[in-house]
């Protein structure tokens, strides 16, 4: 109870008395007229009361439903925390499984990556075992270029002596790269005819006409011409074309008198007029 609703009866009290006491001391007049001065003045009273109840009540209303609200928020704080605490934990949990995962992952991608590179060495090692093996037997593989040496004449020699050592393969793959790298080079005649010859080593003869019949068109001037038109005569007779074989040997004895491939070219004459039976033609 407030200060004022304790003062206030007591003073409504002393009002009732001054109207019934107090007049005792005054004229009619004056006391009718302070008689009604005092009931204006408790109406006023009353009326203040009342508005103040009214004030009282409708703040105390006000103060109830705002603790209400803040209760209301307090529980909704509190919910969401017990909810962003057990979110957190979930998300954390999970995120540490993802975290296990991803490290299992990567182990498994490095061990796989390591077993691709094992098993690629092991590819390109079967790989190079077998094109050795192709190129020894004569086969045309691609051959690396890091096995060819880097100097043209280094690279020249490595394919006269994969020709010598009867690599023939190896040789033409050899020259493949080297008509490749040196376009311009005053020694492609010279190649040509080892491609031929490397033919005709392996008994290829419709291949090394191929090859020589190039080398014809491509240096006709070549001081390698005689050696081109026996090699081909060569392999006329020994496809059984001993009219072609007869026509190319007699131009190296008439044209190339003094090359030393006139003597072998007559040597092979005799061979293919005691050979008549071989001849097809």
């Amino acid at each position: 109870m407030t200060i004022r609703s304790v003062a206030l009866p007591g003073f409504l009290v002393f009002v009732g008395l001054l109207l019934n006491g107090c007049f005792l001391f005054t004229t009619r007049d004056d006391g009718e007229r302070l008689k009604q001065e005092v009931q204006h003045l408790q109406d006023r009273l009353v009326k203040l009361e009342a508005d103040a109840g009214a004030n009282r009540t409708e703040l105390e209303d006000m103060i109830e439903r705002a603790q209400e609200q803040v209760e209301s928020l307090d529980e909704t704080l509190s919910k969401a925390t017990r909810v962003l605490a057990r979110n957190s934990a979930d998300f954390g949990a999970e995120m540490e499984v993802l975290r296990n995962d991803i490290n299992e992952s990567k182990g498994a991608v490095a061990e796989l990556s390591h077993e691709l590179d094992n098993i690629k060495k092991n590819v390109d090692n079967t790989d190079k075992k077998v094109v050795e093996v192709a190129l020894a037997a004569g086969l045309d593989m691609p051959i690396e270029e890091s096995q060819v040496p880097k100097a043209a004449s280094e690279h020249f020699s490595m394919i006269k002596d994969s020709l010598a050592n009867g690599r023939y393969g190896e040789a033409r793959s050899l020259a493949k790269v080297y008509q490749d790298r040196y376009p311009r080079a005053s020694n492609l005649d010279e190649l040509q005819l080892i491609i031929g010859q490397s033919y005709s080593e392996q008994k290829r003869y419709a291949k090394a006409l191929g090859a020589l019949r190039r080398f014809m068109d491509l240096y006709p001037k070549s001081e390698y011409a005689p050696e081109v038109l026996y090699e081909m005569a060569n392999s006329f007779f020994m496809l059984g074309d001993c009219t072609d074989a007869r026509i190319l040997v007699d131009t190296i004895t008439k044209r190339y008198k003094t090359s030393p491939f006139a003597l072998k070219a007559q040597k092979l004459k005799s061979t293919i007029d005691a050979s008549r039976a071989k001849c097809t033609s």
